[in-house]
Parts: structure tokens; sequence; C-alpha cells
């Protein structure tokens, strides 16, 4: 037994499982854990410069590590300004864990009936309890152990996903006895093949009836502990392949089965896919309402769908919505899928669907993106097409939402083991840079590029400072489209084109000289305009590291094409074909003559 300050304990805990950052902004309700964390020479602590930061940073580190992500914040309007980026970690099953300091004990509001009796007393607890899978307050020194394990533990088991604790000041700065904490051990599972050999005989019958089969890929299959088999999976079972945004990384795009991605902003090729399948198999996706459209009904609607998903409650969803499942296995993909994959080796080796494969290799030429023949303005899609060129193996890219995102998804042509990193699900404006200083940190031998657009930069642009001192080899790139281009592109569809602080051509909507702002946070930066401009400043930014910001100046009339309206099957989305075009790439009926 050794004497520990708690606050102590509680970081040498986290050091205990590996983790080498903290993320944090100090206060005065956690100064005593950040000053621990100081004082222990295996963690390093990253003041950022607004909690938001603090949390995405966290996401980020936790998502590139395949480790916990962990930031602390103060009470009051530190623990609130951690919102967004819990709420990020939640929807996507990223495990983080959020510590808040909170008032003392004795300054607890308790049972009275007032809004706050000590200073900047926040029931975070509450706030905080529907996007955490635990939130709690540590109410006396006895909890702590208990607590922590139980926190890591549920964070990182079965779906997993952020744990907020909240611990009062004065239980911080107290003293108790505890043996050293040590790495606690996962807990280990094992499925026997006898469990599931119902539901694979069922995969096996509903996959040889089919004639058009695909799999989707989500972000389930792209965690730490199943990717290497969704990959090994991708070999043994031999069918064309779509991927959520999730799993835009996890298979190279030259492999022959790839399809690409699909959905409201998913590629055109790839939305006939799925919409002219008979049989999809999904694995690791929830399928939102980004990948179907807005109305389930028309998604896929003549395939059976066969849904393999840690989570039961998506699953079950598929009923309520008025959208049978063919078959439905729950279970963690990570004990699952070498089942599958054995079966699939053993049983299913003999499936071929050759004309399905050149009948959807037909659409992906006639649909994939080209360069513009303009070359004096940058549309978004040419600069994913020219910064392709720079890939390599060893890069994590972290792209902000929008247009940028859409771009990136639609057009990114990825080598094997290049990762992408986004807030998926909840797509939070301003993610991207200190997600991408979490990445840098956590995986310090690989290049690291943080991508926003204009608009996004601004929600967190105070991270500038914290990236110069902590990941100076960070690489930022702007596309400047001159404001909100993906909402104007909305009001476009719906508003009549009428721009309400959307586009910074018009005056309502401000944005700073982001060359001379970079500057003075000490960045060496360059502007483009022009294809040639762009090839030559990526050079620099990728081989000599001269410049570290790079603004590139996009076509503001840029949109993301395809893009489907609500209201719409996912195979007629925006621009719209003739019908006639249409037609000639449905093998099932269309919906809107």
């Amino acid at each position: 037994m050794k004497q520990y300050k708690i606050s102590d304990y509680i970081i040498d805990f986290f050091v205990a499982q590996g983790l080498t950052h903290v993320f944090l902004v100090s206060g005065g309700a956690s100064i005593h854990l950040l000053h621990s964390a100081n004082n222990a020479s295996e963690i390093l602590p990253v003041p950022t410069h607004h909690e938001q930061g603090a949390s995405m940073a966290a996401d980020g580190y936790a998502r590139a590590s395949g480790l916990l992500g962990l930031a602390v914040a103060t009470s009051g309007p530190g623990a609130t300004n951690l919102i967004t980026g819990i709420a990020g970690a939640w929807f996507d099953s990223v495990p983080c864990i959020f510590i808040t300091g909170q008032v003392a004990t004795f300054r607890m509001k308790g049972s009275m009936s007032v809004r706050q009796l000590g200073f900047q007393e926040t029931d975070i607890i509450e706030i905080a309890r529907p996007i955490t899978k635990l939130a709690v307050q540590i109410g006396s020194i006895s909890e702590i152990e208990e607590v922590l394990h139980r926190s890591l533990d549920i964070a990182l088991s079965g779906r997993p996903g952020p744990v907020l604790i909240d611990i009062p000041d004065d239980i911080q700065r107290s003293f108790s006895l505890f043996e050293p904490p040590i790495k606690v051990s996962s807990k280990s599972s094992h499925v026997p093949n006898s469990l599931f050999n119902e539901q694979l005989n069922e995969l096996e019958s509903l996959l040889r009836k089919s004639k058009r089969p695909l799999i989707i890929l989500g972000a389930g299959a792209n965690s730490r502990t199943t990717r290497l088999h969704s990959k090994e999976l991708a070999k043994s079972l031999n069918l064309p392949i779509l991927t959520t945004w999730g799993a835009k990384d996890l298979i190279p795009h030259d492999n022959p089965n790839l399809i690409g991605t699909f959905g409201s902003h998913g590629t055109r090729y790839g939305n006939f896919a799925v919409q002219n399948a008979d049989l999809v198999i999904v694995i690791g996706s929830r399928l939102s309402s980004r990948e179907t459209g807005g109305d389930l009904q028309t998604w896929a609607r003549e395939a059976r769908i066969i849904h393999i998903d840690i989570d039961i409650a998506e699953s079950d969803k598929f009923k309520l919505l008025g959208r049978d499942l063919s078959l439905k296995i729950n279970t963690d993909l990570k004990d699952f899928l070498p089942l599958l994959t054995k079966f699939a080796k053993v049983n299913l080796s003999d499936c071929s669907f050759p004309m399905w494969f050149k009948w959807i290799e037909e659409r992906k030429l006639k649909y994939r993106y080209e360069l513009s023949n303009k070359t004096e303005k940058i549309d978004g899609y040419d600069f994913f097409l020219i910064f392709n060129n720079f890939l390599k193996n060893n890069h994590q890219i972290f792209l902000d939402t929008g247009c940028t995102v859409a771009w990136a998804m639609q057009s990114l042509a990825l080598p094997n083991e290049v990762r992408t990193f986004h807030d998926y699900n909840n797509t939070a404006m301003g993610w991207a840079l200190p997600a991408s200083i979490g990445g840098a940190l956590a995986n310090p031998q690989k290049c690291t590029t943080s991508i926003s657009g204009d608009g996004s930069i601004m929600m967190n642009i105070q991270e500038l400072a914290t990236a110069i001192r902590y990941t100076p080899e960070l690489k930022i790139i702007i596309l400047n489209n001159s404001g909100y281009g993906m909402v104007r592109q909305t009001e476009e569809q719906w508003l009549g084109g009428i721009n309400i602080g959307t586009d910074s051509r018009k005056g309502d909507l401000v944005f700073p000289d982001f060359q001379a702002l970079a500057s003075s946070f000490g960045y060496k930066t360059s502007k483009v305009s022009t294809h040639k401009e762009l090839i030559s400043q990526l050079e620099r930014m990728y081989s000599d590291n001269s410049i570290g910001f790079l603004e590139v100046i996009i076509d503001p009339h840029s949109k993301v094409i395809p893009q489907t309206r609500y209201g719409y099957p996912l195979e007629d989305s925006e621009p719209i074909l003739s019908r006639e075009e249409l037609r000639a790439n449905m093998l099932i009926p269309i919906l809107k003559d």
C-alpha cells in the first residue's frame, strides 16, 4: 500500500493503461488533477485554448491510437464546453474518459431546490448522461478504485463510447492508501462456432440464391479490434464492397472488389450498385439516413438485408421503421468475423458473380470523378484528385464537415494503410484541427494532415496555437470556398438560393486574412488558387516541409455532386439524370417518372 494524493492516483491509473497524453484547459476545480499530470513523467499534459478543443483532441487521439482518449476540464462552463466533443465520441463509438472537476462536496447544493450553491457548480452528470455510456460523480474516496475500473471497462467493452467522471475538488486533494495501479486486462471472450452455425448456414443460403449481392462495411468493421479481420474477410468473400464514411480507409482503392462510398452524399456508381442489389450484407454499420436517404423503404428496395452488428437496438430499429431484415446477427465483430472468414473460405469459395462485377465496373468508369478542364480555378473535387497524388502509406488525414468531407469521401483514392478520420455522425464544424492534434501526438511517426473549410476552421481556430506548440509537423489545409458551401447548396435546393450567414461574398459572414492570422501563430504559409500553384505548394508541403499552412481558394460555385434531395431514392440524385439515362442504370423499376 502507498499513500497517494487522490489526483496523483487517478493520473497514475491512466498512465498504467498506456495513455501518453491528457488534453485539458486549466481551471480552479480541476487544478489538482492537472498538477498531478504535470508531475507524472510518463504522460504529457497538452493545454488547449478551449475545452471543446480538448475533448476533440482526446477523441482524435483515441481514434488514431486505438487507446482511450483522456480530457480534463474544470466545473461549470469548463464542463459544458466539453459537450460537443463528448457527443462526437458517443455517436461514433469512440472510447474516451472525460474528467470534470466539481465544486467541493460541502459547497454542493444537494437536495436544496436552488439552481446553484457553489461558484460554477453545474450538474454535468445529468447534462452528459444522454451522450455517455456512463456519467458518474465520485462522492467519496472509497469509490475511486471501483469507479475508475468500471469506467475503463464500460468505455472499452461492447460498443465502445465515452464516460464522464465528475470529481469534487476536496476529494481530488485528499490523501488515502492504495495499491499502485496496474494495467487492467481486457475481458477475453470466446464465441463457439456452434453458436452461429444456424445463422452462417442461413447466410450461405441467401447468398447462393442471390445474383447481385454486395457487402457494406461500416465503422464497426474498421475499429482497432476488427480492422484486420475485416480485411481478411474481404479477401475470402469475393463480393463487391461498399463502405460507409467510417470505413472509407479500410479497403485500399486498388482492390478490384471495392466500389466506393454510397448514400445521400455518396458516389453515383455506389448508389446504383446498392439500389440494384438483391442481397446486402451489412457489417458494422447502423445504416443512418445519410447511407439510406430519407426514406428507408426506397433503399435497396428489392434486396434482402443481412445485418451483422454488436448493438441489437440498431438491428431492431429496422422493423420499427417498416423494413424487415432477412437475417440479423448481433455479436461482437472481433469474435464473429474470424468465424465468418473461416466459413467463407470453406463454404463460399465457389460463389462468383462475374456479370454483376462487370455491370458495376461499367458504372464506375462512366461516373468516376475526373479533373475539370478548368485550370485557373480549383473545384472541390479537383483539390482531392490532385491531393491523391501526394498520399503515402504513412499518412493520416483528419477531415472537417461540410463540403470538405463529402468531396473527400467521394473522390479520395486511398492507398493501403492511409487513414482518414472524421466525426462521422455528429459532424461538428471545427473538429478536424483539434482532433488532428490528438492524432499527431498518438502517432508521431505518421504524416498528419488537417483539412478544413474556411467556415469550419473558425470554430476552433484558437487551436492553431496548440498545434504549433505541440505538433509543429502537422500539415494544415484550408479549403476556402467563401463560407458554408454545403448550407448554400441546401439554400438553393429549398429556399430559392437566398443566403443567410453562409456566403462571405455578401458581407454578413466575415472571415480574417488567414495568411496573416496563421503567420501570427508562427506558421509558414502559402495561398493558391490555380491547379499549377496547388501542385507546386503541395510538393513543398510534403517534400521539404517548407510550409505548414496552406490556404486553397476553391471556386465558390463548387457543389457536392451527386447529392440526393430528401424524398428521392438514392439512385435519383442531383444533378437529376434524364429518365432514359436513369433507366439504363437500373435493373429494377424506377420510382419517379
